[in-house]
């Protein structure tokens, strides 16, 4: 049973991470294997434990959260989760953390980053779901599905709402990592031309037309209809989407946000609406979550809201499981782990 379900994953990994960052090997100094302790951090990922253990017999796999992952942490090897730095601070043997999401920003408090620990994310997990809501956000905007909905329950019938094709507009995105690509590639196939703003990347992948560098992002953004934020939040990116992006971008522009709330200055962004400097915004993600009751953004018409679920998807759960799988294997057999962060830099290095 255990060779099947490992022949499995690794044949559903392979078929679908190939485009996955790897990372350097992790440095085992043991060339026997023990026992490794996996802890896996409660919620719906603790019906997975016998599918990590029949990845190796030397996996023994236990879930625990609050105060049960304080005990079980202390001779942990290897956490699937988010590490809260408590935690932590009771790890004695930890040896490496695969967050649940491609986020990981939260553990990346001082003693973790100071530390050996090995931090991997879910690149490539929920790259499709996220592309299809940060689409998904775009049309529902520029078709005034919205609008459209909210005269529904009026009974309004009405031919005056403005709309708009998304074919022949530029569409400029802040990020190329596994979901700025996935997003690039739909928008070109849908006939937008895409102007991508990254610091590694340097080659067009599918779909952008061209790419510039941070120093040249203001530019980009004044040619943009539609802004698409796919970055992570480190503290370069932090409130990089300002006053000085909107009053650049045309006033017919839109902006979505599927990547994390802190990247757009929120009161910048609700005076560049309020003040017509930007037609809407898409946003799934916001400065504080909930979004609170009293912000402006409730009330405007021009801007649509989910709840942070762009990633939310069962394929997606799926491929997070499989991800972790090979990263399990990979780290038993001795070989690169995929998905490494670069704990200084706050985002996984990509091969350029």
């Amino acid at each position: 049973m255990t060779a099947c379900v490992t022949a499995c994953v690794t044949a559903c990994v392979t078929a679908c991470v190939t485009d996955f960052q790897s990372g350097t090997a992790f440095n085992r100094k043991d060339q026997t294997l023990p026992d490794l302790k996996l802890v896996v951090m409660g919620g719906p990922w603790a019906n997975w434990l016998d599918i990590f253990e029949a990845v190796s017999p030397n996996v023994k796999a236990v879930a625990a959260r609050g105060d049960a992952l304080l005990k079980e942490v202390v001779d942990a090897d290897i956490v699937f989760g988010r590490l809260p730095e408590e935690a932590f601070d009771k790890a004695g043997k930890l040896k490496w953390v695969q967050s649940i999401g491609v986020g990981f920003e939260t553990m990346l408090y001082p003693k973790m980053i100071e530390s050996d620990v090995v931090i991997t994310n879910a690149s490539g997990a929920f790259d499709s779901a996220m592309a299809e809501h940060a689409l998904a956000l775009t049309l529902s905007l520029t078709r005034g599905i919205t609008t459209f909905e909210r005269m529904r329950k009026d009974r309004t019938w009405s031919r005056e709402v403005p709309v708009r094709q998304i074919d022949g507009a530029t569409a400029c995105v802040l990020g190329l990592g596994t979901i700025g690509r996935n997003v690039s590639s739909r928008l070109g196939a849908l006939g937008m031309t895409v102007i991508a703003v990254d610091a590694q990347v340097k080659e067009p992948p599918a779909g952008v037309s061209e790419i510039v560098g941070p120093d040249r992002m203001l530019e980009a953004v004044g040619k943009a209809d539609v802004l698409i934020v796919a970055l992570p939040l480190t503290d370069r990116t932090r409130g990089i989407v300002d006053s000085k992006c909107f009053k650049r971008m045309k006033a017919s522009a839109i902006v979505i946000n599927v990547a994390r709330g802190p990247i757009i200055n929120e009161s910048d962004l609700i005076a560049a609406l309020q003040a017509g400097e930007i037609a809407g915004a898409g946003m799934d993600v916001f400065e504080k979550e909930p979004l609170p009751s009293e912000s402006p953004l409730w009330d405007m018409d021009n801007v649509i809201y989910t709840s942070h679920v762009a990633g939310l998807s069962a394929e997606g759960d799926e491929n997070l499981k499989r991800i972790f799988s090979e990263n399990l294997r990979r780290y038993i057999a001795g070989e690169p782990l995929m998905n490494i962060v670069d704990k200084r830099l706050g985002y996984v290095v990509q091969n350029t």
